[in-house]
C-alpha cells in the first residue's frame, strides 16, 4: 500500500474519532451557551491545550520554521513572539473578560457600549476568522500537494468536509476536545521533524552551536527586523491583533471560573514556546542540509521537502494526520468563532429575534459548515500564508482592538468613540488593503516606508486618535451599562438589597424544588425551566408573542433590562452579571432561567430565581398563559 493510500485509511480513522467525539458531546447541547461555550465548564488543563493547538496550525510550523530560515532568530519578533504575548496579555485581563457574561465580543460591546456598536464588530470579526482559517487550508493544500501531488481542489475537500461534519456536530465541546488530541499529533510531528533535522545536520559534521550561529546571534534585539519601525510594526501593531482575536476570549467565557481561564491561557502560552522551539530547531537542521531559500515560499516548503526526503512511505501517511491535525484544530476553532457572530450578533440580534435556542442550535450547526466552505473557497485562490494572517490580523488591530480593551477599562469610553474608531481605523484599513491588492498590485511600502504591512500604522494610528477623541467629544455612557465593568458605578447603582422571600413558604420549597444545580470550579450553575401553556380554554393559542412579553415584564418590574436586545433579558440585581438571572425563549412552549454565582451567593440566586419565576408567572398570566415550573 502506498503512503497516499496509508494516509487515508488513517484519516478515515482519524476522522471517524473526531466525529464519534463530537456525536457523543451533540447530546449535552440543551442551549447556545452548551453548543457555542462547552457549558462554561472548561479547566485549565482543556483550555491551555485547546487554545496552543488553536493558535498553532499546519501553515504555521511552515511559517515559523521559513521565518527562521529567511531572517534568522531575530524572526521571533516577527511571529513567535506575537503568539504567545498575545495569549499571556489575554490571560492577564481574563477577570475583566470572564466577569461579563458574553458569548462573542459584539455582545460583549453592546453590553458596554450600545447595540449600533455590534454588527460593524461582528462583521470583522467573522472576516478575521475566515481570513485566519483560510491559512489553515492552505497550509493542507500545500501539504498533501508536496507529499502526493494531489490537486488543491481535493485537498481542501477532504478538509472542509471533515471539519464541517464533527463541529457541526458536536459544536464548542467537540473543539476543545479534539484540539487537545490535535496538540498532542502536532506536538509529535514537531518533535519528530526537529529531531530528524538536527539528526541530519549532524551528519554533516556540524555542531548544533556552530549551526544555530548561522540563523543570527542578534535575536534578543526588537530592533533587528527593520529597527524602531519595524518594531512597532510587528509589537505595537500585531499584539494587538492577537490580543483581540476573539477565539481565545471566547475560551475564557469557556472556563468554569477565573482561575481557569487565567492558568489554562498562560499554559497555552507555554506549550507555543515548546511547539515553535522545535520549529527553531528544525529550521537550525535545515540551515545545514539545504541551500538558504531565496522567498518564503522556498523556506516554507523546506520543512515539507525534508520529511518527503526522508521518511518511509508508512510514516510519511502517519505524519500527514499530524499536518492534517494541526490544519483542522485552527479551521475548527475559527469557523466555531465567526458563526458564532453570523448567528448570535447578526441573525439572532437583528433578522430572528423572536427565535427559539432550540431553532437557534439548528441555524448554527448550518453557519458553521458554511464558514468552512467560504474560507475553503478562499484558500483556492490564495497562495501566501503570512499575507493571510497579516491582513486578518491588522483588520482586527485597526477595527476594534481600542474600542473593546478601552471599554473593559476607560469609563469615559462612548459609543461614538467605539464607532469612530471602528469606522475611522478599521475602514481605512479594508481600503488600504483593497488599494494595494486590487489597484496598486504592490506593497504599500513602495510608496512609503510608513505604509509597511498594509499600512497598520495609519489604520492602528487613526482608529486611537478617533477614539479618544471622539469619546472625550462626547456624553459618558449611562450607569446601568457601565455597571457590570467598574465596581465604584455598580456599589452605586446596585444598593445591595437581598432578595426578600420566605423560604418556608410551600409555592417557594416547591419551585425551589426544580432548580437544577451544576459545580464549575468557585461557581454554580442554576437553571430553572419555566413551562407555559394556556391558562384557560377561551385564551386562544398558546404561543407567547416574545417582544410583547418582554416589554410587559420590563414594564412591571424594571429590574429586568435587555442590554443586547429582547432575546435575552437579565435581571439586573447585581455587578457580577454572571450572577444575575438570565432569561432565554428556550423552545415554544418553555422559558429558560439560568444563573451562575459564585458559592457564597449560591442561596442569594435560589432566592431570586424563584422571585423571578414568580414575576414571569404574574405577567404571562396577563397574557392567558399559566407559568409551572418543569420537574
Amino acid at each position: 500500500m502506498d503512503a497516499y493510500s496509508l494516509f487515508l485509511v488513517f484519516l478515515a480513522i482519524y476522522i471517524a474519532i473526531l466525529l464519534g467525539i463530537g456525536l457523543y458531546f451533540s447530546r449535552r447541547q440543551r442551549s447556545e451557551t452548551d453548543f457555542w461555550l462547552a457549558g462554561r465548564e472548561l479547566g485549565p488543563i482543556s483550555i491551555g491545550l485547546a487554545a496552543a493547538s488553536a493558535w498553532t496550525t499546519a501553515s504555521a510550523l511552515l511559517l515559523a520554521t521559513g521565518l527562521f530560515l529567511l531572517y534568522g532568530i531575530g524572526s521571533i519578533w516577527i511571529w513567535v513572539f506575537p503568539n504567545i504575548a498575545g495569549l499571556a496579555i489575554i490571560a492577564a485581563i481574563s477577570g475583566r473578560i470572564k466577569n461579563i457574561p458574553a458569548l462573542t465580543q459584539p455582545e460583549l460591546m453592546e453590553i458596554r457600549y450600545d447595540p449600533m456598536i455590534r454588527a460593524p464588530v461582528a462583521i470583522a470579526v467573522t472576516i478575521m476568522m475566515i481570513l485566519f482559517s483560510v491559512t489553515d487550508f492552505i497550509g493542507f493544500k500545500m501539504v498533501l500537494g508536496t507529499f502526493f501531488g494531489i490537486e488543491p481542489i481535493f485537498a481542501i475537500a477532504i478538509m472542509a468536509v471533515s471539519v464541517a461534519l464533527y463541529v457541526g456536530v458536536g459544536g464548542f465541546r467537540a473543539v476543545v476536545w479534539t484540539d487537545m488530541i490535535q496538540y498532542i499529533l502536532l506536538a509529535g510531528l514537531a518533535a519528530y521533524v526537529a529531531h530528524m533535522a538536527l539528526g541530519l545536520s549532524a551528519n554533516e559534521g556540524v555542531s548544533l552551536i556552530a549551526a544555530s550561529t548561522m540563523l543570527g546571534a542578534d535575536w534578543w534585539d526588537i530592533f533587528s527586523m527593520g529597527g524602531i519601525l519595524g518594531a512597532l510594526v510587528f509589537i505595537v501593531a500585531l499584539v494587538p491583533g492577537w490580543v483581540a482575536e476573539q477565539d481565545p476570549w471566547q475560551k475564557v467565557w469557556a472556563a468554569r471560573d477565573d482561575r481557569s481561564a487565567k492558568r489554562g491561557l498562560l499554559l497555552g502560552a507555554t506549550l507555543l514556546v515548546l511547539i515553535y522551539s522545535f520549529c527553531l530547531l528544525a529550521a537550525i537542521g535545515l540551515s545545514v542540509i539545504y541551500p538558504r531559500p531565496g522567498n518564503e515560499m522556498e523556506a516554507e516548503m523546506l520543512y515539507l521537502r525534508i520529511i518527503s526526503d526522508n521518511v518511509p512511505g508508512w510514516l510519511l501517511g502517519l505524519l500527514t494526520i499530524g499536518f492534517a491535525a494541526a490544519s483542522m484544530s485552527c479551521t475548527d476553532t475559527f469557523a466555531t468563532s465567526g458563526a458564532s457572530c453570523l448567528s448570535r450578533d447578526l441573525i439572532q440580534r437583528h433578522l430572528w429575534p423572536t427565535a427559539t435556542v432550540k431553532e437557534m442550535l439548528i441555524l448554527n450547526r448550518i453557519l458553521i459548515v458554511i464558514m468552512v466552505f467560504i474560507s475553503a473557497l478562499i484558500a483556492l485562490n490564495v497562495d501566501s500564508i503570512m499575507d493571510a494572517v497579516i491582513i486578518a490580523t491588522v483588520i482586527g488591530t485597526t477595527s476594534y482592538f481600542f474600542p473593546i480593551i478601552g471599554g473593559l477599562y476607560w469609563k469615559r469610553a462612548t459609543k461614538w468613540g467605539a464607532m469612530a474608531a471602528l469606522v475611522a481605523g478599521g475602514g481605512t484599513q479594508i481600503l488600504l488593503v483593497s488599494y494595494e491588492q486590487f489597484w496598486l498590485k504592490a506593497p504599500l511600502d513602495s510608496i512609503s516606508p510608513y505604509l509597511v504591512e498594509h499600512g497598520v500604522l495609519v489604520g492602528l494610528s487613526l482608529s486611537a486618535l478617533f477614539f479618544v477623541g471622539v469619546s472625550l467629544a462626547t456624553r459618558q455612557a449611562e450607569d446601568i451599562r457601565l455597571a457590570p465593568f467598574f465596581t465604584d458605578i455598580a456599589e452605586r447603582v446596585f444598593q445591595g438589597d437581598l432578595p426578600r422571600v420566605d423560604r418556608t413558604n410551600p409555592d417557594y420549597l416547591k419551585i425551589a424544588s426544580d432548580i437544577e444545580e451544576k459545580l464549575a470550579g468557585d461557581r454554580i450553575h442554576l437553571r430553572l425551566t419555566i413551562e407555559y401553556s394556556r391558562a384557560h380554554e377561551e385564551a386562544g393559542h398558546q404561543l407567547l408573542m416574545w417582544k410583547p412579553f418582554i416589554e410587559k415584564l420590563q414594564e412591571r418590574h424594571p429590574v429586568w433590562f435587555t442590554p443586547t436586545g429582547s432575546h435575552v433579558a437579565y435581571r439586573l440585581s447585581q455587578a457580577d452579571m454572571q450572577a444575575c438571572i438570565k432569561m432565554v425563549h428556550g423552545t415554544s412552549r418553555q422559558i429558560w432561567l439560568n444563573s451562575e454565582p459564585r458559592l457564597e451567593e449560591g442561596d442569594r440566586q435560589r432566592d431570586e430565581l424563584v422571585i423571578a419565576y414568580l414575576e414571569i408567572g404574574e405577567v404571562l398570566l396577563e397574557l392567558g398563559l399559566q407559568a409551572s415550573p418543569r420537574t
